[in-house]
């Protein structure tokens, strides 16, 4: 079996997660890891020679870096996953979705988490099958992250929810935000159709993450726990097998690249989300 090689650009928290799990995936390899922070046998001394060595290209490294990261990966002929938010700005987004579509041959993945999570992959099935009109709340609680002070909450936090959204429901018809600077703090309002959802992102902490959902005929709740998700739904636990989404996302991205498939989410579903954010009708003092 030829195993996927995969070069690992950065290596910070995240970074050394991703490491962590591409050890448990056989058809895979990490041949090499470009982080300017670090040195040793795995680490290469530039993005160069690193894709040199490299079928694919893993992205962690800083929000301002991701896009730049990327577009050199698949200008080097090779497949890429690039973590979310895949850019701090729409104008690079799209130039990274050029290059991407002018290397069709590559395989280009944005890193929405949170779609392969199982809970997730649970509810997918199940707003297909509810009937409105409906309400979604959602809220992604946390202390302050580098990543959040480079970024904000909203491509930080709201970005995984707003692109779960998406996926279930399409594209919104309205999007308002309000949000404060100071207290790291978003309310993203949202109509889709006969669906209104509400979106709190905030790094106030402590780390609260859940999803509730109101029809005229259900209600679903979603929470994280002792480092994993449970799903009820009206007042019953609905029986989901846990595993690790980060797992199943690299294995995806892997099976994507030997089969030649373009994945999803695709970079395009992460400008789509990047342009929902930056064109939102305001109110209040926002990033």
């Amino acid at each position: 079996m030829n195993r996927l090689k995969i070069g690992l650009v950065g290596f910070g928290g995240w970074g050394k997660r991703h490491y962590e799990s591409w050890k448990k995936i056989p058809e895979a390899d990490v041949v090499g890891i470009y982080d300017p922070a670090y040195k040793g046998r795995i680490f290469q001394d530039s993005l160069d020679s690193l894709f040199k060595i490299a079928d694919a290209v893993d992205v962690v490294v800083p929000a301002q870096s991701l896009a730049e990261v990327a577009i050199k990966a698949l200008k080097s002929s090779k497949h890429v996953l690039v973590e979310k938010p895949m850019s701090t700005n729409v104008d690079e987004a799209r130039r990274l979705l050029e290059v991407a579509n002018s290397h069709r041959s590559q395989v280009a993945m944005v890193g929405f988490i949170e779609r392969f999570n199982p809970i997730f992959l649970r509810l997918h099935s199940i707003i297909g099958q509810l009937r409105g009109p409906g309400r979604i709340f959602c809220q992604r609680s946390g202390s302050p992250t580098l990543v959040t002070k480079q970024t904000g909450v909203l491509k930080d936090l709201a970005i995984h929810d707003l692109d779960l959204l998406r996926w279930y429901l399409g594209e919104p018809d309205r999007v308002t935000i309000r949000s404060k600077e100071d207290f790291y703090l978003s309310q993203v309002e949202a109509k889709f159709g006969d669906i209104e959802a509400i979106l709190i992102s905030d790094c106030l902490g402590p780390k609260i993450r859940r999803w509730v959902l109101t029809y005229p005929q259900d209600n679903t709740f979603a929470y994280f726990e002792n480092n994993r998700w449970r799903l009820y739904m009206n007042y019953r636990e609905v029986p989901v097998e846990w595993y690790m989404p980060l797992e199943r996302e690299l294995r995806y991205f892997t099976e994507c690249t030997k089969e030649c498939v373009q994945p999803t989410p695709s970079i395009y579903d992460g400008l789509r989300v990047l342009e929902i954010i930056e064109h939102a009708e305001v109110h209040g003092q926002r990033y």
